[in-house]
């Protein structure tokens, strides 16, 4: 299993803002990286995602985020104990959304 921590900032079909350039480009390149992965990797077994963490109390999400870092966690944790080896290439959000590339 690989899982990337990403943001949804990197989503291209999210995106209606624009703005945070380098941060959304570098965050759109890992996650094509992950579905890079997924795609190549899926005939040996593995199961590659990326998810988004949520927006976090930490030193970058700052303290108007929504989640404290146990939240995310325990979020994070439950999507990737219930992944199957057909969500390999999908992108998820710590709640078990789906979000868009």
């Amino acid at each position: 299993m690989i899982v990337s921590l990403t943001s949804v900032l990197g989503s291209i079909t999210a995106n209606t803002q624009g703005g945070f350039y380098g941060y959304r480009e570098s965050k759109a390149a890992l996650d094509m990286f992950v579905r890079n992965l997924a795609v190549e990797l899926k005939p040996e077994g593995f199961t590659c995602i990326a998810i988004h963490p949520g927006w976090v109390k930490t030193d970058m999400g700052g303290p108007d985020a929504q989640l404290s870092p146990e939240e995310s966690v325990s979020g994070v944790r439950k999507v990737i104990d219930h992944l199957k080896p057909e969500d390999t290439g999908k992108f998820w959000s710590y709640d078990g959304g789906k979000l868009p590339w």
